[in-house]
């Protein structure tokens, strides 16, 4: 199971929730007055003549410069599976995280309650949190029972429109989907169900999918956290159900930013071939990514492959890129933009010796993160020699990440490396395919936390 206090740089380290109804959260000082975006080509010079091949890297850096005032209202809907294979220990498990996650939401947030199995249920229809609603809301949470199919795709249906339907006023919005199983009812094709979560993040709904044990399927629950721009976690241990449905709700309260949207377009004579990073699509020749809500100290980097033009020297446009969100308290959207150039010389060596440490690590940490998830599939097959393969590609990526990476990013991207190794280390001595599923479980997390999710 990732930490939270690992996968995003918050100011604040992290703690148990407060009782009901705490008002405080995490702003921006200044109202976001310092540029968050940057990038770079991989390579700020390059050679005349040359292939033009290159990576382009882009960034978002949330700061931590922070301010305690009143936290922004959410809209949330918690969306739980309630087939028959979360009977006993997790069902019950089920029943007390819902609750706990009632007592760590504050008046005036907004709340629904799904179950799904063969149909869809409504355990809770969209209520403002009050002190004279959050005990009918925590009675209602015992109404969650354990039986039938999966009907995943009408459960994240309901919960996206649920939140989508919630007032300008509540600007973070999230659903929260749990489950232990694969989709069998209803539309199940994992890229259906991501282009669902992807129409979502057009009004600015997230999605936090939480797989329970080892059976569920990890396919689908990451598309939908990526083409949302959401968060997915792996509980080997239903137990854990409540500790991360409350630290979720925590993160949320340090958002900084809402409708949070990215675009990238390519200058004159540059193509973007590729989005390298996992969720980076380039479309129209452009990249469009919907952030949602962005929460202090949060950084997001993505990767892109493009062709750069060589044929004169000079220093020339790159790309353009610019987020545009509404900052947690201000009336107006704001937009910063980042203008994005190279060079093209005549000397190699001035070429060679450009390299960007940023954007060198950015493109080692990717694929390293890659060669993870192949080594998840692999353990997924039982083939351990290909897992094994696949994560000495991962570790050797990330030394060389540890050995490119800017100072103030190379202690963590160190424990980044050391979490692989340790990785490696646990699928190879995987006893039995259970284990080794729990190892390609914990992989397939961690290398979606490595890049945002």
């Amino acid at each position: 199971m990732k930490s939270i206090c690992t996968l995003l740089l918050l100011i604040t380290a992290c703690a148990p929730s407060a009782t009901y109804a705490q008002r405080t959260r995490v702003t921006v000082r200044n109202g976001g007055s310092t540029s968050w975006i940057g990038g770079s080509a991989l390579q700020t010079r390059v050679h005349v003549g040359a292939d033009g091949q290159t990576y382009v890297g882009i960034w978002v850096d949330a700061p931590s410069d922070v301010a305690v005032r009143e936290r922004a209202p959410m809209a949330l809907s918690l969306v739980v599976d309630t087939s028959g294979s979360m009977s006993g220990a997790k069902i019950q498990h089920a029943r007390l995280a819902t609750q706990s996650l009632l007592e760590s939401l504050q008046d005036g947030d907004i709340v629904s309650i799904y179950a799904f199995s063969n149909e869809v249920v409504e355990i809770a229809a969209p209520t403002v949190v009050s002190s004279s609603t959050r005990g009918t809301l925590m009675t209602q949470a015992n109404r969650l029972h354990a039986m039938g199919g999966t009907n995943l795709h009408g459960g994240v249906s309901v919960g996206l429109n649920r939140v989508i339907s919630a007032p300008a006023s509540h600007g973070v919005r999230r659903v929260v989907l749990i489950s232990d199983g694969h989709a069998n009812i209803g539309i199940t094709d994992p890229n259906q169900l991501g282009i669902m979560a992807a129409n979502g993040s057009e009004y600015s709904v997230q999605m936090t999918a939480i797989g329970v044990g080892i059976d569920y399927d990890e396919n689908t629950l990451g598309t939908l956290a990526v083409r949302s721009s959401g968060r997915l976690y792996h509980l080997g241990n239903p137990s854990q159900m409540a500790s991360i449905l409350r630290q979720e709700v925590e993160l949320l309260g340090q958002a900084v930013a809402t409708g949070a949207v990215l675009e990238i377009v390519p200058a004159a004579g540059v193509r973007f071939i590729e989005g390298v990073s996992t969720g980076v699509v380039v479309s129209g020749g452009r990249v469009r990514i919907p952030m949602g809500t962005v929460v202090a100290g949060q950084r997001r980097e993505f990767l892109i492959r493009a062709n750069v033009d060589t044929s004169a020297l000079g220093s020339r446009s790159l790309a353009d890129a610019s987020l545009r969100f509404q900052p947690v308290g201000a009336d107006e959207a704001i937009e910063q933009r980042a203008a994005l150039t190279y060079e093209v010389v005549r000397d190699q060596r001035a070429a060679a010796g450009s390299e960007a440490p940023r954007v060198s690590t950015l493109v080692a940490t990717t694929r390293a993160a890659q060669a993870e998830r192949q080594a998840a599939a692999a353990l997924v097959r039982n083939d351990r020699a290909a897992a094994a393969r696949h994560y000495e590609v991962a570790t050797r990526a990330m030394t060389e990440a540890a050995a490119a990476a800017p100072a103030p990013a190379r202690a963590r991207i160190q424990r980044q490396a050391e979490g692989v190794r340790a990785r490696a280390g646990r699928s190879a001595a995987a006893a039995s395919p259970a284990a080794a599923r729990e190892a390609a479980l914990q992989a397939t997390d961690e290398a979606m936390a490595a890049e945002g999710f």
